[in-house]
């Protein structure tokens, strides 16, 4: 056994001596029982805050939302009594026979309010009440400005009902008639008596169309009467001869009657009643008396024979007969309602084809027949 070396406190240094049987781990090996722990770093846990903190900052958020809210409502305040914003002009464009004056009545009293609070569809709701206002447009323009386009109902004759009213050309009644809308010199609807609302309206619309359709021509018709089976017997001005009109082409069977005026005068001397809803045909009606005249003042002449040659589609009519036959661009629906006329005697005539449009008035000077 070696001798251990031996140091100031009496301790051996050194190897151990081989006879005591222990072994020494390796230089540079530690045991795992004496090692350090180290703790790795991780995300600091957040604290809990206490009742209390919640509580200041809910305090500091309610205030903030506070002073935002009463500010809205001080610059509110500011902007709804400001003077400049009130509604001081108001321009009217669109109007013929209502004033300014009757539509700033409409508004009520739109006029001196902020325009910003204005109820843009309630003031077309009121102006739209106006049986004169078909459709209406309102707009603003700060800071105190109104504008407010409106479209009129055109007045296209005087509806006889319970008593007149102006008609436009929906079958709408506008107003009544009288001595503020006596500047209208327009033709009578009539027939429109002794029957439900849905069927007047139902008339009325019939009337307002051939009326439109007429346009400018609709000066030459004195009275419209509407059949219960919807066909128009129109009355005309100046000499009153009376046409007998079914559906649509109204226009075009106008035009050709009037370029036709002086060639049915000869062909048929005291006509009263035409027949104009047939394709390529006018029938004009005289009365009987007249043709019983005619046949006597002639006694060598043997009885007439009257040649109807209608198209195909047309049924023949008594004492009628074939004049000129011609093309006719004419043409008339299935289907559609007839009304007879009183009993006459006369001749048709076959409608030449017009491409041009007769700008011929009335002699008469076209006054309201009531």
């Amino acid at each position: 056994m070696g001798a251990a070396v031996m140091t100031r406190r009496g301790l051996p240094v050194g190897p151990p001596p081989s006879d005591l049987g222990l072994s020494l781990s390796p230089v540079g090996e530690e045991s795992p029982f004496l090692r350090r722990r180290v703790r790795t770093r991780g995300r600091p846990r957040p604290r809990r805050r206490g009742w209390s903190s919640r509580l200041v900052v809910g305090l500091q958020v309610s205030a903030v939302l506070i002073l935002v809210a009463v500010g809205a409502w001080t610059v509110s305040q500011k902007v709804t009594r400001s003077e400049r914003l009130r509604v001081g002009r108001v321009e009217v464009s669109g109007s013929h026979f209502l004033s300014e004056g009757e539509v700033r009545e409409l508004l009520g009293p739109a006029v001196g309010e902020n325009i910003l609070s204005l109820d843009i569809e309630d003031l077309k709701a009121r102006l739209r009440s106006s049986p004169w206002v078909a459709d209406a447009t309102v707009t603003r323009t700060l800071p105190d400005l109104v504008r407010v386009e409106i479209q009129e109902r055109v007045p296209l004759a005087l509806a006889e009902v319970d008593r007149l009213y102006l008609m436009d050309g929906e079958g709408a009644l506008v107003d009544i008639y009288g001595p503020r809308t006596g500047v209208f010199d327009l033709p009578i609807v009539r027939g429109l008596l002794g029957v439900d609302v849905e069927s007047r309206r139902h008339r009325a619309g019939r009337a307002g169309v051939l009326l439109s359709d007429l346009a400018e021509l609709a000066q030459e018709v004195s009275e419209v009467f509407v059949e219960p089976s919807g066909d128009l017997r129109v009355v005309l001005r100046g000499p009153g001869e009376v046409l007998l009109f079914g559906d649509p082409p109204y226009r075009q069977r106008f035009v050709t009657f009037l370029s036709l005026r002086q060639e049915l005068a000869e062909k048929s001397p005291g006509a009263e009643h035409f027949d104009l809803r047939f394709r390529g045909r006018i029938y004009a009606k005289r009365p009987s008396a007249m043709v019983a005249t005619a046949e006597a003042d002639s006694p060598g002449a043997g009885p007439r024979e009257d040649v109807v040659a209608p198209p195909a589609a047309t049924p023949p009519v008594p004492g009628d007969e074939v004049l000129r036959p011609v093309p006719s661009p004419w043409g008339r629906p299935a289907g559609s309602a007839t009304t007879s006329l009183p009993e006459t005697r006369g001749v048709s005539l076959t409608v030449p084809t017009v491409t041009h449009e007769s700008r011929r008035t009335a002699s008469g000077p076209g006054v309201i027949r009531r």
